[in-house]
């Protein structure tokens, strides 16, 4: 089962992309697509971007597709930018992960010092093109693993990180 579950059928605005907005943050439990990093970890919801999965510079005809629409941290936004697998990478089905169609744990390992390790080719890549071991990902993991809590953990919510806070 995916990471992620997106709404169905996708849900009709009146205006582009943007009025995803809401939709899509909910579909990913307010949390970073890539680092899956919670709003309430990250500076709120202010912190937060869409992303297309698929950029527009090379797929213009998903510019408004609902399901290109990822909620993403602006460092993971930032650093995934416009950025797709080469031709050569795809052809030997080599890219970033989608945790709306894959398991975390198909492609991700967590090492007891926090950091992720790919299990495969594209979850290596999607570690080194993201940096998501930056130090304080690398930190935080660290820290709630310590307090009992996995951040990478389907169904990991913001309810649960409040919890930890008030201990």
């Amino acid at each position: 089962m995916p990471h992620f579950a997106r709404t169905r059928p996708a849900p009709k605005t009146g205006g582009g992309y943007m009025s995803f907005r809401p939709y899509v943050r909910e579909d990913f439990c307010r949390r970073c697509a890539y680092c899956l990093l919670a709003e309430l970890l990250a500076a709120g919801d202010e912190a937060f971007e869409l992303d297309h999965f698929r950029p527009r510079s090379r797929f213009p005809e998903l510019t408004d597709d609902f399901y290109n629409i990822y909620y993403a941290c602006h460092k993971c936004n930032q650093f995934k930018s416009n950025r797709y697998p080469p031709p050569e990478l795809e052809a030997r089905n080599i890219g970033f992960v989608d945790l709306c169609k894959e398991e975390f744990d198909a492609h991700f390992r967590v090492g007891p010092d926090g950091k992720w390790s790919g299990i495969t080719e594209s979850g290596s890549y999607t570690i080194d093109m993201l940096r998501l071991n930056r130090k304080h990902l690398v930190d935080l993991r660290t820290i709630l693993k310590q307090r009992g809590f996995d951040v990478y953990q389907k169904g990991f919510v913001e309810d649960e990180i409040r919890r930890l806070l008030s201990r």
